[in-house]
């Protein structure tokens, strides 16, 4: 396996997740916490980088246990939630965390769709489909009503409350979201092809660092499910990134969605999986 794409995807899902924090801590080069005190219970957004001096060496535990105290009282002065991601191998570390009162609670997996340079991957593995793509369907937001529509689709597919709607929205009209593109799947209503029969349905979300287009927001309709639509977003989002010259599409999936099997059937190919602990709440 070629580490480089490792680090350029799991490099994407930092910087999308820090374009999501109104907070940022760091703490004697130990480790780092993105913060949004507004998206409570998230713990992809929010969450600790720990250190890779932490993780790759077998350090004792009367080192690591003060930085997970810090960690705990950061939490609590700042009234920030706080969680711990780190590589799902690493059982000696995992076990410290438990041992001070951390449980993990879910864990990350990693996925690639290799756009080009195929060579790391097996010949089963680099077996690919030519995506189609039905612009009639799938389309990038270009307008304000449309990123409203967008949104629609977005908080109803993950049931978040409206309460959350501005937040979201403020995030998401950041500078660091100025290259992304917003995408919609519309499902016709009736037989007509008038724009106005279409009713978004679908979205997810392109973000680009570097070499690498990260695929975010994925959603559909509760109605709609199981018709697709999930598909055709992603077989959009291969030819979006075949069309402006990125050479991996990344995304990741929680293992509490039951989803990385769907990846894995549509050529995603497996990078990494982190564990991800909670600090209890005292």
């Amino acid at each position: 396996m070629d580490y480089s794409i490792i680090d350029s995807l799991k490099s994407n899902e930092i910087e999308f997740c820090k374009s999501w924090s109104n907070q940022t801590i760091n703490f004697n080069d130990s480790f780092r916490i993105l913060a949004n005190r507004e998206l409570k219970g998230d713990y992809f957004l929010n969450r600790v980088i720990l250190t890779v001096g932490i993780e790759d060496s077998k350090r004792e535990e009367k080192y690591i246990s003060p930085i997970m105290s810090r960690l705990k009282e950061i939490s609590k002065q700042q009234d920030i939630d706080v969680y711990v991601h780190i590589n799902d191998k690493l059982s000696f570390l995992k076990s410290i965390l438990e041992q001070n009162g951390l449980r993990k609670i879910d864990k990350l997996t990693g996925l690639v769709n290799v756009i080009k340079g195929q060579e790391f991957l097996s010949k089963n593995e680099s077996k690919k489909q030519e995506p189609v793509v039905n612009e009639e369907t799938c389309r990038v937001v270009r307008s304000v009503d449309e990123f409203e529509e967008w949104l629609d689709v977005y908080t109803t597919s993950f049931e978040i409350d409206i309460e959350r709607r501005t937040t979201i929205r403020t995030s998401l009209q950041r500078d660091n979201f100025r290259e992304s593109k917003f995408i919609l799947y519309e499902q016709k209503l009736q037989e007509k092809t008038s724009r106005h029969n279409l009713r978004p349905v679908g979205c997810c979300l392109l973000f680009p660092t570097n070499d690498i287009l990260g695929l975010y927001c994925l959603g559909t309709d509760q109605k709609f499910r199981n018709m697709g639509i999930a598909t055709s977003l992603l077989n959009f989002a291969i030819t979006y990134a075949k069309m402006n010259g990125f050479n991996l599409l990344g995304l990741q999936a929680l293992h509490s969605d039951h989803m990385i099997g769907f990846y894995q059937r549509r050529y995603f190919t497996t990078l990494y999986t982190d564990a991800i602990f909670s600090i209890p709440i005292s």
